[in-house]
C-alpha cells in the first residue's frame, strides 16, 4: 500500500491556507449579494482576518483568520462584536493555535467562550488517491444539488428555503465545482471544491442518512482529489470534526491533520 509523507505545518503553508480560505469567503459573500440582495451580506477586515456576515442565522456568519498576522486589540474585538450584534447575529470567531495569544485573551475578556472544535487537514499527495467513481459526477442542476446537500446536513429532515439558499450559494460561487453521487437516478450525496492560487479546498460534503456507510463520502474525496490534480493544485485542504468518520476518510486519502481550531461565541 502506498504511504504518503505527512504534510508539515510551516508558516508558508499556514499563510497559503489563510489567504485561500479568505478568498473563498469573499466569493461566497459576493454570491450571497447576487442571489439575495436584501440579505445584507457584508464583511469586515480585522487583524489579518475577515469577519463575514451572510445573514443573522447563517453558519457562515463567522470570522476567519483573525490575529494570524498581528496582535489583536480590545478595540478590534469590540468592532468585530459590534459588526455582528448590530446585524442581530451571534458573534462567532475561529481561533487558530497559530493566532496571537491576544486573540484568545481578548475574546475571553469580552465574554466569548469556545463552543466547537474542528481540525484543519492538508495533503500534497494526488496520484495515489485520485480516482473517479461511476456514481460520482459534476452537478448539472445547482438547485437539485442544493436541496440534496441541505437534506444530508439536516439528516434527512425538512429543508427550508434558507437551508437550500446556503447550499445554493456555495455551489454558485465563482470557482466552485459541485459534485454529487447518484444512485438509481437520485442525488444521495454531495460535496464541493475550489482551487485558488494552487490551494484546493474540499468542503460541504453531506450524505442522506439511508446511504451512509456505503463509501460515498470516501468516493467524493477521491473524486475531488482527481479534480484538484487536474486543476493544477499544489496542495489540498479540508476541515473535519476531531475523531469523526469524515476525518478518518480524509486520512485514508493521504491527508494529515495540521491543527485544531476552536469556534468562540459571545452570548448575549
Amino acid at each position: 500500500m502506498f504511504e504518503s509523507t505527512p504534510v508539515l505545518l510551516t508558516p508558508e503553508l499556514a499563510e497559503a491556507i489563510r489567504r485561500a480560505e479568505i478568498a473563498g469567503i469573499r466569493c461566497a459573500i459576493e454570491t450571497a449579494r447576487r442571489l439575495r440582495p436584501n440579505i445584507g451580506a457584508e464583511s469586515l477586515e480585522v487583524s489579518g482576518g475577515l469577519a463575514a456576515f451572510i445573514g443573522p442565522d447563517s453558519p457562515l456568519s463567522e470570522a476567519f483568520g483573525v490575529g494570524t498576522l498581528a496582535p489583536v486589540t480590545a478595540d478590534e474585538i469590540a468592532a468585530l462584536t459590534e459588526f455582528y450584534e448590530s446585524r442581530a447575529s451571534t458573534p462567532r470567531v475561529f481561533v487558530s493555535p497559530l493566532a496571537d495569544p491576544t486573540l484568545g485573551t481578548g475574546l475571553a475578556a469580552a465574554g466569548y467562550a469556545p463552543t466547537e472544535y474542528e481540525n484543519v487537514l492538508a495533503s500534497d499527495t494526488f496520484e495515489a488517491y485520485a480516482r473517479h467513481d461511476d456514481r460520482v459526477c459534476e452537478a448539472s442542476d445547482a438547485h437539485a444539488w442544493a436541496r440534496a446537500s441541505a437534506g444530508g446536513f439536516l439528516d434527512g429532515g425538512a429543508v427550508t428555503p434558507d437551508d437550500e439558499f446556503l447550499a445554493l450559494m456555495l455551489a454558485s460561487s465563482e470557482g466552485v465545482i459541485a459534485v454529487e453521487a447518484v444512485v438509481d437516478g437520485a442525488i444521495v450525496a454531495t460535496a464541493a471544491m475550489d482551487a485558488r492560487d494552487g490551494c484546493a479546498a474540499l468542503f460541504a460534503a453531506s450524505t442522506l442518512p439511508a446511504f451512509r456507510g456505503k463509501g460515498l463520502h470516501l468516493a467524493l474525496i477521491a473524486d475531488r482529489v482527481a479534480r484538484a490534480r487536474g486543476a493544477g493544485a499544489r496542495f489540498m485542504r479540508a476541515t473535519a470534526r476531531p475523531g469523526s468518520s469524515s476525518e478518518r476518510n480524509f486520512h485514508r486519502c493521504g491527508f494529515t491533520t495540521l491543527y485544531t481550531r476552536s469556534l468562540w461565541e459571545r452570548k448575549r
